[in-house]
């Protein structure tokens, strides 16, 4: 009764939020936000009744959702008012102006010579459906990062158990730079939300295979493909590792091939994915190399970091990998105090971050122990991100940012390390179990 009403309090203030955003009339105060609104919340609720048949979890993730939107919305508004457009990421700027020039050449009035894609083709659809109207737009990516925490539940779920699941989808609503991502158009929000959709479906293939799933990974993948081209190499091998057989007695073995497949594509990716940024690679260049180029492209502003390692020697990008691994995971760091406003909120959030990320090392190592070997395309997805973004990155701001595409998953295996923390002190505290007093004999 008491978890029922805790449910009900959260989903009256969160649509009290959401109403407001709705009708503020700095922000948003238009017929079609609302309508919009509308149409996302009847996306989600089939979506549940799809997944999810019971009323009781449903009852609470629809709590949860409503929560996830509502402080994403919040957010998006309270930016908007606060401060300038790029302020938080600069190409928001070039999001919004772009998107809003290809619109108008669809309608005639303008034309644009120069060839983009992604999304800005997404806010050129809704600019041509609606009008020059940022705020249908910022609802959008809402929808998108409220609907990454539900896709976070289900994978969770489906691995481990509900109160794991509960544990991981609560962190991925409530984490500020989850929320921040998923408040502006940036293509950050979109691989979130479809990285964790084909991982969700991808395991409910692996459980039963149906064409309706493999239709929507297919569709998924050829749609981050449409936003971040490089994605779908990394996507391919993460699925294709639900299907590799792994059993608990060779795994130690099987583990050791896999990080060394998974270090050597995944330097092969970041290569690739730099050479599609005519500014930071050259084609005629190798991987190692173009990932230098890479690197000494992001190492400028207030944030750059690491710009003395060279990788572009095979020696040197082996003995540094832990050390650009820890980078990208874990900065900034508390000693790292700077006269930026937005790097020290960055690093009030790490402290809290330090605290998910052990339980999610917990969660990884307990899971393996234990042969639940169906983690694999989760941990390939995580692994090969790392390593891609590791080596590519040495500015603290974009490691920050980037990072957000690996927390959902996680914060997946987070959720299972504080379940097994939550389980180990029920036993340590629980009370001793009373003796069992035999039945007395009949008297004569």
């Amino acid at each position: 009764m008491r978890s029922n009403a805790l449910v009900y309090i959260i989903s009256i203030i969160a649509a009290m939020t959401i109403g407001w955003t709705v009708f503020n009339p700095s922000f948003s105060g238009s017929i079609e936000y609302l309508i919009m609104l509308v149409f996302f919340l009847m996306i989600a609720w089939i979506i549940l009744v799809a997944f999810v048949p019971d009323h009781r979890e449903r009852g609470y993730l629809i709590s949860l959702f409503l929560v996830a939107i509502g402080l994403r919305m919040l957010v998006s508004l309270l930016v908007h008012a606060l401060v300038t457009p790029g302020y938080f990421a600069p190409d928001e700027v070039g999001t919004l102006w772009w998107g809003k020039l290809i619109a108008e050449s669809w309608s005639g009035t303008y034309y644009v010579s120069v060839k983009l894609r992604g999304i800005y083709y997404i806010a050129a659809a809704v600019f041509y459906l609606f009008g020059y109207k940022p705020n249908i737009l910022f609802l959008l990516v809402n929808f998108l990062g409220a609907m990454t925490v539900l896709n976070t539940y289900f994978i969770t779920k489906r691995l481990f158990n509900e109160q794991s699941a509960r544990y991981g989808a609560m962190v991925v609503t409530i984490l500020p730079s989850l929320i921040l991502w998923s408040s502006m158009p940036l293509k950050d929000i979109y691989s979130q939300f479809f990285i964790t959709s084909i991982i969700h479906l991808t395991l409910r293939v692996k459980e039963r295979l149906r064409i309706n799933n493999i239709l929507l990974i297919i569709g998924l993948i050829a749609l981050i493909g449409f936003v971040r081209g490089y994605l779908i190499l990394i996507v391919l091998m993460a699925v294709a590792a639900a299907f590799i057989p792994v059993r608990k007695e060779t795994f130690i073995r099987n583990a050791i091939v896999i990080a060394i497949f998974a270090m050597s594509f995944a330097l092969f990716f970041s290569s690739f994915a730099a050479k599609s940024i005519p500014k930071y690679g050259d084609k005629s260049e190798g991987v190692l190399q173009t990932l230098q180029q890479t690197r000494s492209g992001f190492y400028t502003g207030g944030s750059k970091m690491l710009g003395h390692i060279n990788i572009a020697n095979p020696v040197n990008a082996l003995l540094y990998s832990p050390l650009l691994l820890t980078v990208f995971f874990l900065a900034p760091f508390p000693w790292d105090i700077s006269g930026s406003i937005l790097h020290n909120l960055a690093t009030a959030e790490s402290l809290v971050w330090y605290f998910f990320f052990y339980y999610a090392i917990k969660g990884i190592i307990r899971s393996l122990k234990e042969g639940k070997f169906d983690v694999m395309p989760v941990l390939v997805m995580i692994g090969m991100l790392s390593i891609a973004y590791g080596f590519a990155i040495s500015n603290i701001g974009a490691a920050y940012r980037f990072r957000a595409q690996v927390s959902p998953l996680l914060l997946v295996f987070s959720g299972y390390g504080l379940y097994l923390r939550k389980q180990k002190y029920k036993k340590k505290y629980a009370l001793p179990a009373e003796p069992k007093v035999p039945p007395s004999s009949p008297s004569p």
